[in-house]
């Protein structure tokens, strides 16, 4: 039985992939730099924006920290409510909460913004905890899901929940249970290679896993 799901919050929640998009192509343009084949949401939703710019792009990381800055200029303002729930999710965090399972966040976006929009979006009733790093900090994916099992005090009865690799290849490194959602951001390929325990391939089917 599951009693606590830890969930990604960028392609698991919501659907941020517009505010992302447009933030990031407004710092590359802001910066001087092209856009060709840089704005595709598998390379820049999901894994921390500097990684991107650095191991992706190619940026030293004096430039990825400078175009960085641009994009918070746009996301912290406007880009972050670019955005929207995935449909059936406020259902499914009412029925998780009715259950007494206790649910969680986890993500690569920085904690103030993770709070503002679970906040914009009325799941902060539903949330016992959310963990993120700080504003161009350097927590990984794998230290927020850590600092949620600190918070829980368990890996028993814990589950994982996201759409891309760092989301399962992060509970396989502290030891929890994992689920894929195909209706995010990750490809299949990826999903298949890290070996979630499961995939959903809809928010419904994700509830019926978790509350069975």
């Amino acid at each position: 039985m599951i009693k606590h799901v830890i969930f990604d919050l960028d392609g698991t929640l919501t659907d941020s992939k517009e505010g992302i998009i447009r933030s990031v192509e407004y710092a590359l343009q802001k910066a001087g730099e092209t856009t060709a084949h840089r704005l595709s949401s598998e390379i820049i939703v999901g894994p921390p924006l500097l990684t991107t710019f650095q191991e992706t792009y190619g940026f030293s990381e004096k430039k990825a920290r400078a175009v960085y800055a641009f994009f918070q200029e746009r996301y912290s303002t406007i880009g972050k409510f670019e955005n929207r729930l995935f449909p059936g999710i406020i259902q499914l965090m009412k029925a998780l909460a009715t259950r007494h399972i206790r649910s969680y966040v986890a993500t690569s976006k920085p904690e103030i913004h993770a709070r503002e929009i679970c906040q914009h979006f009325q799941l902060l009733p539903y949330l016992t905890a959310i963990a993120g790093p700080t504003v161009g900090g350097k927590e990984t994916k794998i230290d927020c899901i850590n600092r949620i099992i600190r918070c829980i005090g368990t890996k028993q009865e814990v589950v994982m929940v996201g759409d891309r690799k760092y989301d399962i290849d992060g509970a396989h490194s502290v030891g929890i249970q994992s689920v894929a959602v195909a209706y995010g951001y990750g490809s299949e390929r990826e999903r298949q290679a890290c070996k979630p325990d499961f995939t959903a391939y809809s928010v419904d089917e994700l509830a019926q896993w978790l509350l069975r």
